[in-house]
């Protein structure tokens, strides 16, 4: 058992998080049941306790977006996806932790895609504002180049780059097939494998495949714009080719479907 303070510190990227108000009559029945299930994950899931009722886990309650009121509660997490794993059942056993833990090694627990209400002027502004909602659709529409900014309110160092994506979205403001795009990490789901630390930048090209390209280049407007446009070049070769190998792949269906429908005729006749 480990306490939240060390939960990024573990080499075990797989986190079970167990949310409680240790001042609750049930507590020492529920940290008891997660005590036991976790003897049987050692070395694959760091099972971690968080006092819901200690202000110094805020950031934790902020990032998981748990209310205080909806402990007790169990969440999967892996820290390098970030995609997260809720618990479907109040009763905090023993069995159901283990099976819950189980599911998500074997690959068939269901993530808990989270997203917040999309804002009625999200497009409005240079910089678009996405949520978990709408971001697939905006990052893989095959007819847009899509930039989008990954952040964390609360980081400083996210809230720096504000100003800088700022310019980058004035300087692409003309042209309607570049998107400029940011979104709340924190409050919002995505399936999408960040490695870095936030903020993090993505670039969608305008392809029929869904291509991602992270950005790890020096964070300023000359140095943005260049890879933009360097894999803009790269998108418009590619998607002359899928265009190409779509047209042709039509081509042999109708050929296909001829040679079917001939077949069939010549059957019909015969018979």
């Amino acid at each position: 058992m480990e306490t939240a303070s060390r939960i990024l510190s573990s080499p075990v990227l797989n986190h079970a998080i167990l949310f409680v108000n240790k001042t609750d009559g049930g507590f020492q029945t529920v940290y008891s049941a997660f005590q036991a299930a976790a003897a049987s994950y050692r070395e694959k899931v760091v099972f971690v306790m968080v006092d819901v009722d200690e202000p110094r886990n805020g950031r934790m309650l902020e990032y998981f977006r748990v209310r205080e009121s909806e402990a007790p509660m169990v969440r999967l997490v892996n820290l390098t996806s970030h995609v997260t794993y809720h618990l479907p059942s109040d009763t905090l056993d023993t069995p159901t932790i283990t099976a819950f833990c189980q599911s998500y090694l074997d690959g068939t627990a269901q993530p808990k895609m989270q997203s917040e209400t999309i804002p009625a002027d999200w497009d409005q502004k240079p910089v678009k504002q996405l949520v978990g909602e709408n971001l697939e659709r905006l990052a893989f529409n095959p007819d847009k180049t899509a930039f989008i900014m990954f952040y964390l309110p609360y980081s400083e160092e996210s809230r720096s780059l504000f100003p800088l994506w700022e310019e980058l979205a004035q300087h692409f403001l003309d042209r309607e097939e570049v998107v400029i795009a940011r979104i709340d990490a924190s409050a919002n789901d995505f399936n999408l494998s960040m490695r870095e630390r936030y903020p993090a930048l993505r670039l969608f090209p305008a392809l029929h495949a869904e291509r991602v390209v992270a950005y790890s280049g020096q964070r300023n407007l000359k140095d943005l714009v260049q890879f933009l446009e360097k894999e803009m070049e790269r998108a418009k070769r590619d998607r002359a080719q899928e265009e190409e190998d779509r047209r042709k792949y039509i081509e042999n269906q109708k050929a296909i479907e001829a040679k079917e429908a001939k077949e069939a005729k010549e059957t019909k006749q015969e018979l």
